[in-house]
C-alpha cells in the first residue's frame, strides 16, 4: 500500500501597503466629486457674513413674513426677502422703476438670486457673468437710495398677495457704528415703521 503524505496547506495572508501611488486614484475621485459639488451648490451659502451681537432675548414674530436689512462692518447695505416667490416679485417691481429689462432666460433665473446685494441696474450684468463674477457683484451692496424702494415694494407685495403685515429685521454687525444704522432707522420711521427687530445670536451656554 502506497500512502501519500501530504502537508496541510498554509493560508497565505497578503498584506497590501497603501503606498503613495495607490492612494492617488482615490484622491483624484474625491477631488472630482468636490468640484462637482461646488458647481451645483446654491449661492444661498454665500450670504453676507455678519457677526451678530449676543442677547438672551427672543422674538415670536412669524419667520415667514419678514425682510432683512443687513449692514456689514464696512457699512455696506444688503436686502433680502427670504420667502419665495415674493422676493422675485419685489426685485421685478424695483427693476421696472429703473427700466431694467431682463431676457426670458434671465427672468427664469431670477428666483435663484439669493439676496439683493447690488445696484438693481446691474442685474443684466449679473446674469451674464460667471459664478465668480456674480459673487463679486453680490458683495458690492445696494445704493442707499434704492433701499426705500425695496421696502415699499416689499410692503406692497405682502399687502396685495398675503393681506398681512410684513416685519422688518435689521442684521447689523456688532462692530458697525450706530452712525451707519441711524439713517436706516430714520428711513423706516419716515414710512411709519416704528417696530424694529434686530437680529442677534444667543450666547454660548444659554441653551
Amino acid at each position: 500500500m502506497i500512502t501519500s503524505l501530504t502537508q496541510p496547506r498554509r493560508h497565505q495572508i497578503y498584506r497590501r501597503n497603501l503606498s503613495i501611488p495607490e492612494v492617488w486614484p482615490l484622491a483624484i475621485v474625491v477631488l472630482v466629486l468636490f468640484r462637482c459639488c461646488l458647481a451645483t451648490t446654491s449661492l444661498k451659502q454665500i450670504e453676507p457674513v455678519v457677526d451678530l451681537p449676543t442677547t438672551s432675548g427672543s422674538s415670536c414674530l412669524p419667520e415667514n413674513r419678514h425682510y432683512n436689512i443687513t449692514i456689514s462692518k464696512d457699512n455696506k447695505i444688503f436686502f433680502n426677502v427670504e420667502d419665495e416667490p415674493y422676493r422675485t416679485m419685489v426685485v421685478e417691481q424695483v427693476a421696472a422703476l429703473y427700466g431694467v429689462r431682463l431676457t426670458t432666460l434671465q427672468q427664469q433665473e431670477l428666483h435663484r438670486l439669493p439676496y439683493i446685494g447690488m445696484d438693481v441696474r446691474r442685474l443684466p450684468e449679473y446674469f451674464s457673468s460667471s459664478r465668480i463674477q456674480r459673487y463679486s457683484l453680490l458683495k458690492a451692496g445696494i445704493p442707499t437710495a434704492q433701499l426705500e424702494e425695496y421696502i415699499d415694494a416689499t410692503r406692497r407685495v405682502y399687502r396685495e398677495c398675503v393681506g398681512k403685515p410684513v416685519f422688518c429685521f435689521i442684521r447689523a454687525d456688532k462692530s458697525t457704528p450706530f452712525a451707519a444704522i441711524r439713517p436706516i432707522i430714520q428711513l423706516l420711521q419716515q414710512h411709519n415703521i416704528y417696530r424694529l427687530n434686530f437680529r442677534t445670536t444667543m450666547p454660548i451656554g444659554t441653551l
